[in-house]
């Protein structure tokens, strides 16, 4: 603002003094100024919610406003409504009503009417809510509503000052109207055309709501009608343009609710004049009457003028050069014409020496002729003609010859009809032509074949692939049929068919299948220059040398073919080799100890293996002691899990005791069971790693040893002690003398022993001389020892043996003689059973001397009755029974008397007393006389 009134005050004040009024004026102006610049803040708010309504032509339209301010200087708010209208969105809004800052209503220019009419009001509905309504919407009220305020502030010079202004969100309405009239209007790009140019009319309607009314449209040409189109859309021609619109051209039809079209094709000079649209609305009334409203269009001159032809032809191909079997097309564009066209094509060779041979032709009426050296080809197809546009002919050769090479000809004459259809009279009012080279390459000087392989050695297993590259592209008349042949590497010298790929795509399989046919597979780029052999999971069958071949093809036109040519790709060989080998064994040594009879446990671990789907099998050997003897061979395990002995196992009887365990899928043991010491010796096993190739067959790969496993088998250490304190011990004639032997400790709790007692006799001249008392074997057997008794063991015998524990052994010698004494002692010997089950003897000992010393006894009644067995059975046992006989005699004698004096049976009388034969019990290897015993039932 100051700005401003310095502005105004710059004239006057340059060139001459300022008065002192004029200098008060300005300071006071400049101080309120800078007093609002720096005080006054802008709170000014306008807000009015943004939204889009439809409204109908009549209806009542409310919109509200909200301004706010927070200041504390005294302002005025002025509040105003403006329209930007829809129909014309690059004028200025428009000034609806305005309520001032001293609260006068202005409304604007166009609205002052309707402000005083009362269709227009502002209302302040509270003190910062301001109401627009607007009664009797009209269409011209369409568009974007929105609310303006302005906050201003008085100076100290009484003049007002907008301090800020800002406008709300925008309101669209839309208004529809219910006006029933309407107007016509005849378009049309220009007036004056050209003989055989197209004619184009359109009579548009302007109205509401046309598509819910009900027109008809009518074409007049000079007072003649051309067509009726009525709310039905379908056209009711004049009796003139019959003929015209049934060959096509003339058009008329409803592009729109709103627009129809009149279209005239190829005008003549007849058809210069004056068109006319007439449009009829049909209304319904409340009566149910109907009432007709027609209006015409404006007088649309048209001038034809006599055609003159600037026809110009261009001719262009796809390609100046083509491989044989492709398409030769040739492009001629005709243009500048406005007549009927008729084109023709000729060849000639590319000197243009010799003469001009049709190809083929197309009349006025579009058809196509070809010519008589080419009509034999036409009928197979080879050769088409399209039109593909009113000025734009086109000529196909499909599978291109050699032959055909040389300059093309394209020849176009215009055409101009007079009189009236059908009874046209041609004429020809233009002729131009244009020529082009055509080069057709043979495919045979570009016909090449190669094999390649990124891959030419692979392992078991592995994938390869083999590309076969055939140039040139293929081309469908000229197609080439590729096979993969292959030599084996362990085969008779001839290549044999794999696989073809014939000419027409399908695949042909030969007598070689490599992989049983399940592990190859081919395929074929799109354009078919690319062939490839792809063997999945190789074995040795698939080693060998591979090539590709490829034979030539032309399909003539008849459909027949015939070779061109035939290339061999140069030879592939592909090597399959067996897999690196990353066996390994474990290979440190160890020493073993084992007693004798044990079980000895080997084990052989395979520390890493090539494949997971590796198979082993194992040898185990046995190296002796002996220098330069050969390994012995136990057994072996196949891959299969078949079981072998070797010749060494039979030989040695290891077969029963040898056993081999596969533990897990890498450690494998051998057991030997019972252990001999002649097992002694040095074990290792050999591993042999087994794949199967792809064709199902197992080979070895590889083998190694592991480290060497040192077995000592030895027999139990000897422990075997015999007590060996001495005794004496004195016992009278005919008594019992009793030796011990105990044995204090063995050498293993299987162990068997073998007692002999031997004695020095006291007399003996030679005190090495030494007797055999009692021996008894290992097999518990009596004289089975190491010596042979002189006295015969039986009944008579006075030797009694006896075993209280199975270390402790005593021998009694009975009725002890004066030639027994002497000095006596037990010799044991430990026997243990080898796993042969053979017995063998481990260790011997000997017990300490027991001295015997035998007192000589006087003979009195006793010792002689007990040393005659004669006089001692007579005396002590032929007694008894005879005095039982007797007793018997005298009971059976007594009970007849008593029985024959009674008249009874004696069936209640004393029961007999039976006696039996006394019970004799004896030893028969005591030497006591036998002792008489009566036992419980032996008397009845």
């Amino acid at each position: 603002m100051l700005q401003r009134l310095m502005r105004g005050l710059s004239g006057p004040l340059q060139g001459s003094p300022v008065s002192g009024d004029t200098q008060a004026h300005l300071s006071l102006v400049a101080a309120a100024c800078l007093h609002l610049h720096t005080v006054i803040p802008d709170s000014l708010t306008v807000m009015a919610t943004a939204q889009t309504l439809s409204k109908v032509e009549g209806d009542t339209l409310q919109l509200s406003c909200e301004v706010t301010r927070q200041t504390s200087q005294h302002t005025h708010v002025s509040v105003g409504w403006y329209l930007r209208p829809s129909d014309d969105p690059n004028s200025g809004p428009r000034d609806l009503v305005t309520l001032s800052r001293d609260f006068v209503l202005r409304p604007g220019g166009q609205y002052r009417q309707r402000l005083s009419s009362g269709d227009l009001r502002l209302d302040k509905t509270s003190a910062t809510s301001y109401r627009l309504t607007i009664y009797k919407l009209q269409p011209t009220d369409q568009g974007e509503f929105y609310c303006e305020a302005s906050e201003w502030i008085q100076d100290p010079d009484r003049s007002w000052y907008a301090m800020t202004r800002k406008e709300s969100e925008k309101t669209s309405i839309k208004v529809q109207p219910t006006d029933r009239d309407f107007s016509i209007q005849v378009t049309t790009e220009r007036r004056a055309y050209t003989a055989g140019e197209p004619l184009e009319l359109r009579c548009t309607i302007d109205a509401q709501n046309v598509p819910e009314r009900f027109f008809s449209v009518s074409w007049v040409f000079s007072s003649s009608p051309v067509a009726v189109i009525g709310p039905s859309a379908v056209p009711v021609l004049g009796p003139n343009y019959l003929e015209r619109e049934a060959t096509g051209l003339l058009t008329v039809r409803k592009e729109s609710p709103s627009v129809h079209l009149l279209k005239l094709q190829r005008l003549l000079p007849e058809d210069s004049g004056k068109y006319i649209c007439r449009v009829t609305e049909r209304e319904k009334t409340l009566t149910g009457d109907f009432i007709d409203r027609s209006k015409r269009s404006r007088n649309v001159q048209i001038t034809v003028t006599p055609l003159r032809s600037n026809i110009t032809v261009s001719l262009s191909s796809n390609t100046s050069e083509i491989m044989e079997g492709e398409t030769v097309q040739l492009t001629c564009v005709v243009s500048s014409t406005v007549g009927p066209l008729s084109v023709s094509w000729q060849w000639t060779d590319k000197e243009g020496a010799g003469p001009a041979v049709n190809v083929a032709s197309v009349d006025r009426e579009g058809m196509v002729t070809p010519g008589p050296t080419f009509r034999e080809r036409s009928t197979f197809g080879e050769i088409r003609v399209e039109r593909v546009r009113p000025d734009t002919f086109t000529l196909f050769l499909y599978n291109a010859f050699p032959t055909d090479e040389g300059q093309y000809r394209c020849s176009a004459t215009e055409w101009s009809p007079s009189g009236t259809a059908p009874d046209w009279i041609w004429q020809q009012i233009g002729e131009d032509s244009a020529t082009k080279t055509v080069t057709v390459k043979s495919v045979e000087s570009f016909f090449f074949v190669s094999a390649s392989s990124r891959t030419p050695s692979v392992t078991f297993g592995d994938s390869f692939d083999l590309q076969c590259i055939v140039k040139p592209r293929h081309n469908p008349n000229v197609p080439a049929a590729v096979t993969w042949r292959f030599l084996p590497a362990e085969g008779d010298g001839e290549f044999r068919d794999l696989v073809t790929f014939t000419r027409d795509g399908t695949l042909q399989w030969g007598d070689q299948l490599l992989g049983l046919g399940t592990r190859t597979t081919v395929d074929r780029t799109p354009t078919n220059t690319n062939f490839r052999l792809s063997i999945t999971r190789a074995g040795r069958k698939e080693a060998g040398t591979y090539q590709c071949a490829a034979l030539l093809y032309r399909k003539n036109y008849d459909g027949t073919w015939s070779t061109v040519a035939n290339r061999t790709s140069n030879p592939l060989g592909i090597s399959v080799l067996q897999p690196v080998s990353k066996l390994k064994v474990h290979k440190s040594n160890q020493s073993l100890q084992f007693l004798e009879d044990s079980r000895v446990r080997v084990n052989c671990s395979i520390t890493s293996q090539t494949s997971p789907d590796s198979q082993h099998a194992v040898l185990w050997y046995a190296r002796k002691a002996e220098v330069g003897e050969p390994d012995e061979l136990l057994l072996k395990i196949e891959h299969s899990g078949a079981f072998e002995y070797g010749a060494y196992a039979e030989e040695e009887r290891l077969r029963s005791r040898v056993q081999s365990e596969r533990l897990s899928p890498r450690l494998y043991g051998l057991t030997l069971h019972r252990a001999e010491t002649s097992d002694s010796g040095t074990y290792y096993c050999l591993v042999e790693e087994w794949l199967m190739d792809p064709d199902g067959l197992w080979y070895r790969l590889a083998q190694d040893s592991s480290g060497f496993t040192h077995v000592a088998v030895r027999q139990p250490v000897v422990k075997l002690q015999v007590e060996e304190a001495e005794s004496n011990i004195t016992v009278p004639e005919d008594g019992s003398i009793r030796l011990g032997c105990s044995i204090l400790s063995q050498s293993s709790k299987d162990s068997r022993f073998s007692v002999s007692w031997y004695v020095y006799r006291l007399g003996q001249e030679e005190e090495d001389e030494q007797e055999c008392v009692f021996s008894i074997g290992h097999d518990a057997v009596f004289g089975n020892g190491n010596c042979s008794p002189t006295e015969e063991p039986g009944p008579n015998s006075r030797l009694q043996f006896e075993r209280a524990t199975s270390e402790l052994y005593s021998l009694t010698i009975q009725k002890a003689r004066s030639r027994d004494a002497g000095n006596y002692y037990c010799h044991v010997e430990e026997w243990l059973l080898n796993p042969r089950n053979a017995w063998y003897r481990l260790a011997t000992n000997n017990s300490g001397v027991t001295i015997v010393n035998v007192m000589e006894q006087v003979s009195t009644l006793q010792s002689v009755v007990c040393s005659n067995d004669s006089l001692f059975y007579f005396v002590f046992f032929y007694p008894f029974p005879i005095f039982g006989i007797l007793l018997i005699a005298v009971l059976l004698v007594r009970y007849k008397t008593r029985s024959s004096s009674k008249n009874q049976d004696g069936k209640n009388g004393a029961p007999l007393l039976w006696i039996k034969e006394p019970h004799l019990s004896y030893s028969p290897t005591c030497l006591d006389p036998p002792a008489l015993s009566l036992h419980p039932g032996s008397v009845e």
